[in-house]
């Protein structure tokens, strides 16, 4: 699986947007250089108004012209040890070529060698922004929070509109879920860059984590305008489309995140959900999941979420295999003990049926039907005095005045069905209702009266619960 897939499924941009920090400011730091690039490359190089300044160079400084034309030709984060060759190679730097030079040792993961370079940089320019902020740097990748934080604050109060320190202000913020703060940060840099694609990304992101999703919708349409094929910026869209309940136009984003990064599984399964949840679009959903498993057939969401529809086509046996593909792999996921439970039910293995019904109970204990469907289990395995045990440990954890606990009396003296049947009849919660039907037929049937238990059984309402699935099965296999 591809970790970093992973990460941005779950965060969407924000999380890129670190790796940017860590991969893309610290080469990008600034330096002489005055070129424009587009998108990322203009948030990373613009220059400040407060760099015009002259700063008292600490050597002779070199040809300029020479060593920015050499350094002009390294484009990308690509040609960043070319870059950072040029720099060692030269025979004098400027102040600004050495800061350049420690941020592309720390880019290159010279750690040792750009601490040595930005200590003797801050002895001799303690004042300097790009100092202190490309340590703050070294000290977050090596995990010196108080040092970083230290040093970011005394970037910042020296000059409070540097941009890649704001940023990764931000974006410290953003990960703390200070999403206030870091949202300040970013509009901090937009006051200036009012198209910097990162920062409209980054205020975007913290927007809608504070629900301001209409707003986040504006910043990151702006984001995408500057930067169209940027696949994770459609994502995060897609994620306000669905706080706003737009839900077409999120699986229209999942979709345009798909297109321009066809090998991202996460993708896939974003848009998959969508379509489940929203639209019950099954059949699109399985295709998402089908594109998804050619990517990592391992995926443990795309299992389950293959299982549940698999469940509702009917296609027990294949969703049974899913079931238990899925316990295998976390057999702590207590959700897939029900759908089990009901399949092994419906294929009289009321052996599994027992045990899955009773690991389900442990894992939602405030539902005692489920200790209702385990002994029914038990009673056609023959173990009535199992049954009766269990019963009478359910009965102490309910409501004497509950229907539950009418029923589970019934259940242990299964007399006559009045004073339940009665009890159901008048029960104003419809769902509870329609399930209990199914228990007032299962009991018929283990006392071997066929026609009131298909009464029953023909009560139970078509609702999400098993007892509809398992009173159906009933009513079609006699």
């Amino acid at each position: 699986m591809n970790k970093k897939h992973l990460i941005f499924a779950e965060g969407g941009i924000f999380h890129l947007l670190l790796a940017l920090i860590l991969f893309i400011l610290p080469v990008s730091c600034r330096t002489t250089d005055n070129r424009e690039g587009s998108g990322i490359e203009k948030s990373s190089h613009r220059e400040s108004e407060k760099e015009t300044r002259e700063e008292a160079p600490l050597a002779e400084e070199p040809d300029k012209e020479t060593l920015a034309s050499r350094l002009e030709s390294f484009r990308s984060v690509k040609d960043a040890s070319e870059a950072l060759k040029t720099l060692e190679d030269a025979e004098e730097l400027g102040l600004e070529e050495r800061i350049l030079k420690a941020a592309l040792m720390l880019s290159r993961g010279k750690r040792e060698e750009a601490r040595r370079e930005l200590d003797a940089l801050e002895k001799e320019a303690p004042d300097n922004p790009g100092v202190l902020y490309n340590k703050a740097l070294l000290e977050h990748v090596e995990g010196n929070i108080n040092a970083r934080d230290a040093l970011l604050n005394r970037t910042l109060k020296l000059d409070p509109f540097y941009e890649d320190a704001l940023f990764l202000k931000g974006s410290l913020d953003f990960a703390a879920k200070r999403y206030a703060k870091a949202n300040s940060s970013f509009q901090a840099i937009l006051k200036k860059e009012p198209e910097n694609f990162m920062a409209l990304a980054g205020a975007g992101a913290a927007l809608m984590n504070m629900e301001k999703l209409e707003t986040a919708v504006k910043l990151l349409d702006k984001a995408i305008a500057l930067e169209p094929d940027y696949a994770y910026l459609y994502v995060d869209r897609a994620r306000a489309w669905k706080g706003l309940k737009k839900y077409g136009k999120a699986e229209e984003d999942y979709g345009r995140a798909i297109a321009l990064e066809p090998g991202v599984e996460w993708h896939y399964l974003d848009r998959a959900r969508i379509r489940i949840r929203y639209f019950h679009d099954l059949e699109g959903a399985w295709e998402d999941l089908e594109s998804l498993e050619k990517i990592n057939g391992n995926n443990f969401f795309a299992h389950v979420f293959k299982a549940g529809i698999l469940d509702e086509w009917k296609r027990y046996d294949e969703a049974e295999q899913y079931y238990d593909k899925i316990l295998e792999e976390r057999p702590q996921y207590g959700f897939a003990h029900e759908p089990l439970a009901k399949i092994a039910y419906m294929h009289r293995d009321y052996k599994k049926g027992k045990k899955h019904f009773l690991k389900a109970y442990e894992f939602q204990p405030n539902d005692v039907l489920y200790v209702l469907a385990a002994t029914i289990c038990m009673e056609k395995l023959g173990n009535r005095n199992e049954a009766v045990s269990l019963l009478k440990q359910a009965a102490r954890k309910v409501k004497q005045d509950s229907l539950e606990y009418e029923m589970i009396r019934y259940y242990l003296e299964p007399g006559s069905s009045y004073f339940v049947t009665s009890k159901i009849v008048k029960e104003k919660n419809e769902d509870l209702q329609s399930r209990m039907y199914f228990y007032l037929g299962a009991r018929d049937d283990l006392k071997g009266l066929g026609k009131s238990a298909l009464a029953s059984y023909e009560n139970v309402k078509n609702t999400n619960f098993y007892e509809a699935e398992l009173a159906d099965w009933e009513i079609n296999h006699p």
